[in-house]
């Protein structure tokens, strides 16, 4: 309880210190904030399912028991995310491949289910929403070659975002707030440690200077009156 009253009478001697170094953090980030390219993101996701046209009852289900060992879905996932078809994809919509260097790609298959899902990241939310459409495609393309026994179908379709997913001003600010008021109380903590320890060490300066100038003005006895 002692513990927590001089901590108390810290935070109130250092509020000022506290209260400014919050403001200053908050400031801060509103200002990395306003100055953050804005980025946006978009997904879209396929389903894997076997074909319908599969001769024999046995291949049907010989086929979901691949699927279940998710071997299919991380070689197709492999495909959605390589550099080759987003390389393809992006010179399809006649961009330059340059234009990729601002674009994060990610495609996985989502846990527990026959799901590739692909998701585009970049500073323009209608490019980013027209690279996913096209690896989508270039993708479904080339993997029509490799399993004959497995069709992928577009469950999802990629939509232009309605707001960028970074930076996001009021969520930071808060989050320096809270890193500012842990800061500050530490820094009110420090520099109120230090001002008592300069006002002590000036309190036993001054009683030391008291203390030689009372032996100074002690009266001296005269040895020749002895």
């Amino acid at each position: 309880m002692t513990q927590i009253n001089t901590y108390w009478q810290i935070v109130k001697r250092g509020w000022w210190i506290i209260l400014l170094t919050a403001v200053v953090a908050v400031a801060a980030s509103l200002i990395y904030s306003s100055m953050s390219p804005r980025i946006y993101r978009t997904t879209t996701r396929y389903i894997v399912s076997p074909q319908a046209g599969i001769a024999s009852e046995t291949d049907y289900f010989r086929s979901l028991d691949t699927l279940d060992r998710r071997s299919i879905i991380t070689t197709y996932a492999e495909v959605f995310g390589s550099q080759r078809i987003i390389g393809e994809a992006v010179v399809s919509l006649g961009e330059p491949l340059e234009v990729m260097a601002d674009y994060v790609v990610t495609a996985v298959g989502l846990p527990e289910a026959n799901v590739i899902q692909v998701t585009v990241e970049g500073p323009d939310p209608t490019v980013a929403m027209h690279v996913a459409e096209a690896i989508g495609e270039r993708s479904t393309e080339y993997i029509q070659g490799l399993y004959f026994m497995y069709v992928i179908t577009l469950l999802d379709s990629p939509s232009v975002p309605d707001g960028p997913i970074s930076p996001t001003p009021l969520r930071d600010a808060l989050v320096a707030a809270v890193l500012g008021l842990a800061v500050g109380v530490v820094l009110a903590i420090a520099y109120v440690s230090l001002t008592d320890r300069q006002r002590q060490h000036g309190d036993d300066l001054e009683a030391a200077t008291d203390t030689e100038a009372s032996k100074d003005r002690r009266p001296q006895s005269n040895p020749a009156i002895n």
